[in-house]
């Protein structure tokens, strides 16, 4: 039990919150009191008389020593929660910021993003699947979805390929198989990639009695109109991938990197993936425990994985569809395909990373002294 207070606790959820996900999900029942005693025990609290302004400075310097220098201080505030497990006033995380980053902060100030209106009725009534293509010149093509109503990020990862249907059908395979089962409507743009996944949610849905059943399960449109994951896209684009663009670019100007050489780009994998996967992820879990605020464009004001996993203390309905688990073998068969497609590059740099006595590496800094390394070698 204090592994599952903990992982709640730091996932920013209220008291009460932790009480309904132990009793719904887990069957510990509790009462709040015993809760507090718990928390106390374990050291664990909300807030603090006593904030160390020097390892808050220093975690925000490692931040901002990155992509996370694109971050505003209510994202700061949540990655210095999430990533490093410092709680402190947001007050104290916006000063700091702009008294370390003056510039930064004033760029971020002078924004102004305007949203289009968008209705969905509760969570799983409408996923949004879509690949992000800012990365793929440098070999890191994206695919995400993310839940309509809650704003719930179900995947997001970087695959070798997001043109694959049937690697990208394999990310959709893992989400419902994980979960148990499917939303009501699945919304993609027209791209080929998607034909595996929208077939396989059209086949599990085809015994349903619902009027959205069957073929009506799935649903094409243009991309730019697929408002949550475009809007998603964008955020991403300003609080991540926007500084690997940059770091990108920068390398092929100083002649490190030359994208029309497989060469370059299978190392660069090699060394630059598992960052950038491990960022991808924090960015996940940070964006699905933060709590989004109430606005004018009709969605529900709450953290996206409370308001995913408990819809009703909103009011909302769950849509979540159940499948018939003999069904999922036919579409195993049709996804015979690894995510991660290893050739022979990568077996070469992982021999060669081991004769160099190459470590894992950690940070940017360490990918690129490996890569600037295993090009000399090869």
């Amino acid at each position: 039990m204090e592994d599952l207070i903990r992982d709640y606790f730091k996932k920013n959820y209220t008291y009460k919150t932790i009480l309904i996900l132990l009793e719904k999900y887990h069957g510990i029942k509790i009462c709040r009191s015993t809760l507090l005693n718990k928390l106390k025990e374990y050291g664990l609290k909300r807030r603090s008389n006593t904030v160390d302004r020097n390892r808050v400075r220093q975690c925000i310097l490692e931040e901002l020593d990155g992509s996370g220098r694109l971050l505003g201080y209510r994202a700061m505030w949540r990655r210095l929660q999430s990533k490093h497990g410092v709680h402190v006033p947001r007050l104290v995380v916006q000063n700091m910021l702009r008294e370390i980053d003056p510039e930064g902060s004033r760029l971020r100030k002078a924004n102004r993003l305007h949203r289009r209106s968008y209705l969905n009725p509760g969570p799983n009534h409408c996923w949004h699947a879509d690949g992000y293509d800012k990365l793929k010149p440098y070999g890191f093509p994206i695919h995400g979805c993310i839940d309509g109503y809650s704003r719930r990020v179900m995947w997001l990862d970087i695959v070798r390929s997001n043109n694959d249907p049937r690697v990208v059908g394999k990310l959709y395979y893992n989400c419902i198989t994980s979960l148990k089962f499917v939303p009501t409507i699945l919304r993609t743009d027209r791209g080929t990639e998607n034909g595996i996944m929208a077939s396989a949610q059209c086949f599990l849905r085809r015994n349903h009695a619902d009027s959205l059943s069957g073929d009506k399960a799935h649903r094409y449109g243009s991309s730019h109109t697929n408002q949550r994951m475009e809007a998603w896209w964008s955020l991403l684009r300003k609080s991540w991938s926007s500084w690997w663009i940059n770091f990108f670019k920068d390398l092929i100007a100083r002649g490190i990197l030359d994208t029309s050489n497989t060469l370059h780009l299978e190392c660069l994998w090699f060394c630059f993936s598992p960052i950038l996967k491990k960022g991808l992820e924090e960015i996940k879990e940070s964006w699905n425990c933060h709590y989004v605020r109430k606005s004018r464009y009709y969605t529900q004001a709450g953290i996206p994985n409370q308001l995913f996993l408990l819809p009703e203390t909103v009011g909302a309905d769950d849509y979540k569809k159940e499948y018939d688990e003999q069904d999922l073998l036919e579409i195993e068969n049709t996804l015979n395909v690894s995510i991660e497609n290893d050739s022979e590059y990568q077996e070469y740099f992982s021999y060669s990373a081991g004769v160099l006595e190459l470590g894992q590496t950690q940070t940017w800094r360490q990918a690129l002294a490996a890569y600037e390394r295993l090009l000399q070698a090869a």
